[in-house]
């Protein structure tokens, strides 16, 4: 399967929106409070619809492909183990939180400034590498979008081109039907002039033979008393 191959990069795109919602479930979400966690959750619902969306177009690629097919399927499943976990999140409220999780003076001693200054640097570096992360995927998904938009617009143009010379081609058979009635109403016209005049000539044949037919009894009449006179 080529690099250029709509399966190929419909999976690439696939298992980038997958490293951020497994990055956003597993450590994102769990992790946060309130307004915080709700917005982690709205954008981790909003990947999924894409990922929807992709495992769809996946599902178009591989038709009559087996081997594709059972990777797509794979990848739904995945997808509805993800979606049931988000929605399991959502369903936590923050005194759930609160009441499940330990405190944390009875949980562990009581340090110095020093070691707690130390553990929100790090816990302040993980945020800022994960929100680092969740941007640079965001621009990869919205570069992707730019692309299938692209292609879409690319596609519209194609079929706008050719329906309008299929359009051209309508109306050129149309005008060459037009003048091919034109000239069968003038052969028609021809046609009924012809059969007129041999109409015509049929009735002028007859008077002819009529007239020599009286031409003939009249001399026969004629020659008939002459020797008729003589004979006497």
């Amino acid at each position: 399967m080529t690099s250029t191959d709509p399966f190929s990069s419909y999976q690439r795109e696939y298992l980038g929106l997958r490293a951020s919602v497994l990055a956003n479930l597993d450590t994102d979400v769990p992790r946060l409070r309130g307004e915080e966690r709700k917005a982690a959750i709205r954008r981790v619902n909003m990947e999924l619809d894409e990922v929807d969306e992709i495992v769809d177009q996946l599902e178009h690629e591989a038709k009559g492909k087996a081997k594709l097919m059972a990777q797509v399927r794979a990848y739904r499943q995945e997808v509805k183990g993800w979606k049931a976990k988000a929605t399991s999140l959502a369903t936590v409220s923050d005194r759930d939180l609160l009441l499940s999780s330990r405190p944390a003076d009875a949980a562990y001693p009581i340090g110095s400034d020093d070691d707690e200054d130390d553990d929100d640097d790090v816990s302040s570096l993980s945020h800022t590498a994960a929100q680092r992360a969740r941007l640079l995927q965001s621009t990869q998904t919205l570069n992707s979008s730019s692309g299938r938009l692209d292609n879409a617009h690319r596609l519209a143009l194609e079929n706008e081109q050719i329906g309008g010379e299929t359009l051209r081609t309508l109306v050129g058979q149309r005008m060459q039907l037009q003048n091919a009635n034109e000239h069968l109403d003038e052969a028609d016209v021809s046609i009924g002039r012809a059969s007129g005049t041999i109409t015509k000539m049929i009735r002028l044949a007859y008077r002819q033979r009529i007239m020599i037919g009286g031409f003939v009894v009249f001399f026969v009449i004629l020659i008939g008393l002459i020797l008729w006179r003589k004979l006497r």
